[in-house]
């Protein structure tokens, strides 16, 4: 990553990105569905689509990929935030990470969330079913405080607060709540942010996906290469020259 590039890149006049706006476009068309079909023709969709542990009777493989995108269809207001903070956050990330890194660490977010939901939730007390965009936009609130810790934030849009302490007092509240068992979802939320902090802090030789994939294809020719044999033609010294099969 280039400092240069993330510093100048930050900012919310920042216009959202294509892969940020077909999010928020996901996220809003998937709860107005939900809203639709929840209140007004009572299909239980988010039952089918929200998180359940492996164990349970409800649980189906296709929730891994959909529960991140459902929203409790009771709270509206908190839809509207979290669309908020994805339309705020998405583009200066994506500008400074790129944009295969940026969705790395969003699902990654989203994926490490469920695992410590699952896995924490009876410690906690909580056994109900996970879904939501929190814990990913919890961790680009994290990574962008990281990434300009002095840009101002307008907290309520009204006080000026420098990122880096939005970035720690949201792990920070995130932890207390999750401790004091006053969310039932702090599991669910600490582990997103755990997560994506371990991933921007990761080097970038082992997660970025650009050169996972680069390594794939080295791999593959490699195996390729496996096929073939070297045969010595033994036809003297000057003529010596291998034969691939």
């Amino acid at each position: 990553m280039n400092p240069d590039r993330m510093r100048s890149s930050f900012g919310f006049g920042t216009r959202l990105t294509k892969i940020g706006k077909r999010l928020l476009i996901l996220y809003t068309v998937v709860y107005v569905a939900e809203l639709l079909l929840e209140h007004w023709l009572h299909i239980p969709v988010v039952a089918f689509l929200q998180l359940y542990p492996p164990t349970a009777d409800g649980f189906h493989v296709w929730q891994i990929v959909t529960h991140p995108f459902i929203h409790n269809p009771q709270a509206p207001l908190g839809f509207l935030i979290n669309a908020l903070i994805l339309y705020f956050f998405a583009a200066p990330i994506e500008f400074a990470l790129g944009t295969g890194r940026f969705l790395a660490l969003f699902y990654l977010s989203a994926i490490g969330a469920a695992l410590a939901g699952m896995a924490l939730g009876g410690v906690a007390g909580f056994n109900a079913p996970f879904m939501g965009m929190l814990p990913s936009l919890l961790a680009l609130i994290v990574v962008f405080g990281l990434l300009n810790p002095e840009a101002s934030i307008l907290l309520m849009f009204i006080l000026p607060v420098k990122a880096k302490y939005i970035s720690y007092g949201t792990a920070g509240i995130t932890l207390l709540t999750f401790l004091a068992k006053a969310n039932p979802y702090g599991a669910y939320h600490l582990g997103g942010i755990l997560c994506g902090w371990a991933y921007f802090k990761a080097p970038g030789t082992y997660l970025d996906p650009q050169l996972l994939y680069l390594k794939y294809l080295q791999w593959r020719l490699n195996r390729r290469k496996s096929r073939f044999t070297v045969i010595d033609g033994k036809k003297g010294k000057d003529d010596d020259k291998p034969t691939y099969h």
